[in-house]
């Protein structure tokens, strides 16, 4: 079986799909990007790579993304102050390199995936997918239609990659149709429904149980500012890598 890792740039799937309109597919990626990579293989892993702090332009796009089991990994992003007006912004952020380094880091793990789907039209990626042919793995990108860049293409087609601009992947998409693909059914032993309780064994909403898994899992992430929170802080502390240090040994 093809093993398949969805790898996907965020902030630049958020700004393109949101600047060109098509906020239905904003609000579905996740469900798309995981349509498509079943197709190629087993999906043993997907992360989203974001900003730390980010402001979600829709929150159905988080919630997609956590319902198709996509991990969150935060990079530290920088504010500037409006020298007339005093207000705060995002700027520069290290999203881009923490994503490149990751992926480049993956190829040398024993379990990397067969097929690493690169979702992101920025042309930088094009470094890593000299590292990726390079170890004998195959990659596919999926770009926003608009910002996809002509070199990124171009560089998939020197190597034989697919690439393929995620609006036209929607057009074709049984999700979006209306159509959801068929589901593996399991034997009649076996239980096909979310039945969660709480400690005293009582049935427990699915909705409530998907916000304490969030809420859990947020505070299980060091990049997360709900994780220094559970431990008393307000925010995350300057000295915080080398808290998370002592905190393992």
């Amino acid at each position: 079986m093809t093993t398949v890792g969805i790898y996907v740039d965020g902030p630049n799937m958020e700004r393109g799909l949101y600047a060109s309109g098509d906020h239905a597919v904003l609000e579905k990626v996740g469900s798309l990007l995981m349509e498509h990579a079943q197709t190629i293989g087993e999906v043993t892993e997907a992360k989203v790579f974001l900003d730390e702090a980010t402001m979600w332009r829709s929150q159905k796009t988080r919630e997609d993304y956590e319902l198709n089991g996509f991990y969150f990994q935060e990079s530290k992003s920088f504010k500037r102050v409006d020298s007339k007006t005093g207000a705060f912004s995002f700027g520069k952020s290290l999203t881009d390199p923490s994503m490149h380094c990751a992926l480049v880091d993956r190829l040398h793990d024993p379990d990397c995936p067969d097929v690493m789907v690169l979702v992101t039209g920025d042309k930088d990626i094009t470094i890593v997918l000299d590292y990726i042919h390079d170890h004998n793995k195959r990659a596919e990108v999926v770009g926003e239609a608009n910002s996809l860049s002509a070199f990124l293409v171009s560089k998939c087609e020197s190597f034989g990659y697919g690439c393929h601009v995620l609006q036209l992947l929607a057009r074709s998409s049984k999700l979006m149709n209306g159509h959801p693909a068929p589901q593996v059914r399991a034997g009649s032993d076996h239980c096909t429904d979310l039945r969660v309780t709480d400690e005293t064994g009582k049935p427990m909403s699915t909705h409530k149980y998907m916000k304490y898994r969030n809420d859990r899992s947020n505070q299980r992430n060091p990049n997360n500012i709900a994780y220094w929170r559970s431990r008393g802080f307000r925010e995350r502390p300057a000295d915080w890598e080398e808290r998370l240090k002592r905190e393992k040994k």
